[in-house]
């Protein structure tokens, strides 16, 4: 008795047809991933941006807390930040406990660059925050970008060593 091809599958490859359905299906998740995968540059800014909030937080309360003067270190070219301590002599050495080492910017994101009213606008080389055992902490704006050319700019509040964040280049709040 004959038997039908119709129901038969080729089994030498796939069809044109399920080719096509299966670049389309591609095609379409492809679509609908990709500006999730962008906005995770977003995200490292802001990532960033909470790591250095916590990083002067908790820097700050250290100060008060061992009565002791703390520095926060920027590294412009090396795109890094880490904690000194000042010694007795006057010299500041790297704090090397409690996570404080020496921290590299996360994903593409980088510091255009860091104001202080001790040493103004940097832009090249290295910057300091310091954070005083009486509470006083450095007045210091802090400008970050990403390759999106998305900025959040970190003001260090001088009296209570806050940060607040805002997105955008600001220059001076309050003035």
């Amino acid at each position: 008795m004959p038997i039908s091809r119709a129901g038969v599958r080729n089994r030498n490859g796939f069809t044109f047809l399920e080719l096509a359905v299966v670049l389309l299906i591609l095609g379409v998740v492809t679509a609908l991933a990709f500006p999730v995968i962008r906005s995770l540059s977003g995200n490292h800014l802001k990532l960033t941006a909470r790591h250095l909030v916590r990083t002067v937080f908790f820097v700050s309360d250290r100060a008060i807390a061992t009565k002791r003067i703390y520095r926060l270190n920027y590294d412009l070219n090396r795109q890094t930040y880490w904690v000194s301590l000042r010694s007795g002599e006057g010299d500041f050495s790297p704090v090397a406990s409690d996570g404080l080492t020496q921290t590299a910017l996360s994903g593409t994101v980088q510091f255009m660059d860091v104001v202080t009213l001790h040493q103004g606008k940097v832009t090249l080389g290295e910057a300091y925050t310091d954070f005083y055992p009486v509470g006083r902490v450095d007045k210091t704006t802090l400008h970050l970008t990403d390759e999106d050319k998305n900025i959040l700019t970190l003001v260090v509040n001088p009296m209570t060593g806050r940060v607040k964040v805002y997105e955008g280049y600001i220059d001076e709040v309050g003035k």
